[in-house]
């Protein structure tokens, strides 16, 4: 990672010969031995904090325009009509008490006047830099890009990270997860469980991240991580196998180790691995004791292609392997697990000190990362008992250990999302009745969700929303085909509709009254006439034409959209106002008449495997404003950013942060061609789309990266930012999202109870989007009205 972000202790890259990474080119770079990789990270403690070289990455700050300091006179285009009429603002904390009551400190009165320039100060004068900070920092929202170069991968294939600031529990634009089941669906590999820290996820995007503040939204972190590149293709270079083992036997071991290695007994854990379950190639002339040792023949023996690839999404519901009727896919399953949770309690062992781990973790394999994420949900969820019997035959249960506390999760899910037949889960849930077919035997996903073995990524929101269908027999058949492959899906059951975090129909429907947003769904939403009363349905969504962001996009963020500008010795207090919105003439004309949906006219073949399969459909919403209809199609999958917290707002703006204000029921709709005004350039889309986060990318995606000189950058194509002001009902913030999926334009939606107008524009700027949604998250009153629930 570039700049400072030695401090979180990032680590070298290194290379394995378990693996080679494979170039665009086809070729592939030489790697130093695994078993000397490995005796690196776990070597003796006096030899573990040597010093090494560390390559920083810099890239060159590129702002949109040579920008000149200058005490222009000129007016910003807000629609309350300039500095000539500013109007009251939400105090967000009232102002502290003055040190003398006869004379107030600027500060103090800015934010008690809201006037620009404060007392004191004349506008044709400059300000010192520290009366800068103080004046117009004091409590901004600040924005930093991250980016890290992906261990083992050619280079230019990077992850990236934004952080804020001045984050902290009481100021981020994260959603809070409402019960702790649903961290699961985040592993930090590098960290304690409660880190949440987004570049040690093993997931990545991190989907700690994934959800912002209110419903239908995402954060920074996680938009400008899409941008990054995704794991590279891998060539094995080996294929060594373990030796056979019989199931029982691998059960009984598994068992075993719930209480750990043998770790004071060196001797019997190199007999038992090598004996029972991999070569030892040196057995002769120099037996592998070592702990490093055997962490490298064990990660050489789990590269083998023949074992499950648990990085690939189709692959990432384990139950149904340890639940499969195929004994040969359960037998598969178990001696990779087995292999698994001996070399995670390896790399795990008292003897290794956090640093060493956190080295050696940050440089695995994906493959193998994801290895020991399923070992790792396995000795925290499930446990092997061995009843005793008279018989000789040797039997095994499972013990479900979180069962509890995922019943618990699941009632916490269905009540928010006002589950319209609570009566038939509280009932199942209770397990109770005799003849109901146990819970965890109703599904794969619901032995997913209730064992707790839920591997970190996209794949929790869709276990936790089939466990509840599976729960609710009233649900029959039409809800079965919902499935995290194909993320873009939604159902309507009893008067509800209900949408993915993934879907463009939800992320603009979360805008609206009496909606709730819970582990990667989102509803109730409204009915449509459209749909069957329980009916599951795909819609299409096409990916937006916006730009992807680079290495220098990422890195200049903090340069980029700096509160006072470019830094100067002086600072002319006419480059800055004060943006506020007018917050009097606030439309109430504006409601959503009619959520529809229009069968495409070719459907996909995935859609034909059976009746009652869902179908892929075009979505629209229809608004009534002032005796009009007004439809909006939901084309694009855009996304909308909730905007970070600032203190004590509003803030001041500098000048070369262009924006135009609109209201939402005056024009928005005559805009078409926002994408010109704002400054996008005609890029061709292969290079400026951004990749999928829920589908696999071709191996041609894979080893071709856009470079800066075959477009603009991002950050370049943003040169004036569109705010709406959608204060008021909710249904004009809804209008309001519909308009930007209809054009395909990103937003920060910035709720006034919260953030600044100032400070949302910047973070448009970061995130090198072009519109801004300045909304009040509805009145006071609004309620459920309109909702069934």
């Amino acid at each position: 990672m570039n700049s400072d972000i030695g401090r979180w202790e990032r680590s070298q890259r290194h290379q394995f010969d378990a693996y080679q990474p494979q170039s665009p080119r086809g070729s592939y770079r030489p790697s130093p031995p695994l078993r000397a990789f490995a005796a690196d990270y776990f070597a003796a403690p006096d030899q573990q904090f040597k010093q090494v070289s560390r390559t920083t990455k810099t890239s060159p700050v590129i702002t949109r325009t040579r920008v000149e300091r200058h005490a222009s006179s000129h007016e910003r285009p807000t629609s309350s009509g300039g500095r000539g009429s500013l109007l009251p603002f939400r105090p967000f904390i009232p102002p502290r008490r003055a040190e003398s009551y006869s004379h107030p400190t600027a500060l103090e009165d800015f934010r008690t006047t809201r006037r620009w320039p404060p007392r004191g100060f004349g506008e044709h004068q400059a300000l010192t830099h520290r009366e800068a900070e103080d004046l117009i920092c004091a409590g901004a929202s600040t924005f930093k890009g991250y980016y890290e170069a992906i261990p083992n991968a050619p280079e230019g294939y990077n992850k990236f990270f934004a952080v804020m600031g001045s984050e902290h529990s009481l100021r981020t634009d994260r959603a809070e997860f409402h019960h702790p089941s649903y961290r699961d669906m985040s592993l930090p590999m590098t960290g304690p469980v409660d880190c949440e820290f987004s570049w040690i996820s093993l997931e990545q995007p991190s989907m700690a991240y994934c959800f912002g503040a209110s419903p239908g939204t995402t954060t920074l972190n996680f938009r400008v991580s899409k941008s990054g590149s995704t794991h590279p293709a891998m060539k094995f270079a080996k294929n060594v196998k373990p030796r056979k083992l019989k199931l029982l036997l691998i059960l009984e071991r598994l068992r075993q180790l719930e209480t750990g290695l043998e770790e004071d007994d060196p001797e019997e854990l190199y007999r038992y691995l090598y004996s029972h379950l991999i070569e030892d190639p040196e057995r002769y002339d120099n037996p592998h004791t070592g702990m490093e040792q055997q962490i490298a023949d064990l990660i050489t023996v789990l590269t083998n292609p023949d074992w499950i690839d648990f990085t690939s999404p189709k692959n990432q519901v384990v139950a149904k392997y340890f639940d499969s009727p195929d004994a040969s896919r359960k037998q598969l399953f178990f001696h990779q697990l087995l292999l698994s949770v001996e070399l995670y309690l390896r790399i795990h062992s008292k003897d290794h000190t956090d640093k060493a781990k956190r080295k050696l973790l940050k440089q695995l394999p994906p493959k193998i990362a994801w290895d020991l994420a399923v070992a790792q949900r396995w000795l925290e969820n499930m446990s092997i008992s061995k009843p005793r019997t008279s018989s000789k035959q040797s039997t095994f249960s499972f013990d479900l250990r979180s069962k509890k506390r995922q019943k618990t999760a699941l009632r916490t899910f269905a009540l928010t999302l006002k589950w319209p037949n609570m009566d038939e889960l509280d009932y199942v849930l209770d397990e109770k009745d005799r003849e109901e077919k146990t819970l965890e035997d109703r599904s794969a996903d619901t032995m997913s969700w209730f064992t707790g073995v839920i591997l970190p990524g996209v794949t929790l929101p869709w276990l936790l929303m089939n466990t509840l269908i599976d729960c609710d027999r009233d649900t029959g058949d039409p809800l079965k085909y919902l499935t995290h492959i194909h993320p873009e899906s939604g159902f309507q059951y009893r008067a509800n509709t209900y949408w993915s975090y993934q879907c463009i129909v939800g992320k603009v429907l979360g805008a609206a009254r009496g909606v709730n947003a819970i582990a990667g769904w989102i509803g109730p939403c409204i009915f449509t006439p459209d749909l069957k009363r329980t009916e599951c349905v795909r819609v299409r969504q096409a990916v937006p034409p916006e730009p992807r962001l680079t290495t220098q996009d990422v890195s200049s963020m903090d340069v980029r959209t700096n509160p006072l500008g470019p830094l100067e010795e002086a600072y002319p207090i006419a480059d800055y106002e004060v943006p506020m919105p007018d917050t009097e003439d606030i439309t109430d004309l504006i409601r959503m008449e009619k959520l529809g949906f229009q069968p495409v006219k070719n459907q996909p073949s995935s859609s034909r495997y059976g009746d009652g399969a869902p179908l892929l459909f075009d979505a629209a919403i229809v608004f009534a404003c002032g005796g009009q209809s007004w439809p909006m199609r939901l084309r694009y999958d855009v996304d909308f950013l909730a905007a970070f917290p600032c203190h004590q707002g509003p803030h001041v703006l500098f000048y070369d942060f262009t924006y135009r204000a609109i209201k939402v029921d005056d024009g928005l709709v005559d805009i078409h061609d926002w994408d010109r005004q704002s400054g996008r350039s005609t890029i061709s889309r292969s290079s400026s789309r951004p990749s999928s986060s829920h589908h696999s990318p071709s191996s041609r995606a894979l080893t071709t990266r856009p470079s800066p000189a075959d477009a603009d950058l991002a950050h370049m194509q943003v040169k004036k930012v569109l705010v709406i002001e959608a204060l008021g009902v909710s249904d004009n913030e809804v209008f309001a999202r519909a308009w930007c999926s209809q054009w395909g334009h990103s937003a920060v939606v910035a709720n006034m109870n919260y953030t600044c107008l100032a400070c949302a524009v910047r973070e448009a700027y970061a995130a090198c989007v072009s519109v801004v949604i300045f909304t009040q998250g509805g009145v006071k009153g609004e309620g459920d009205e309109g909702v069934n629930g």
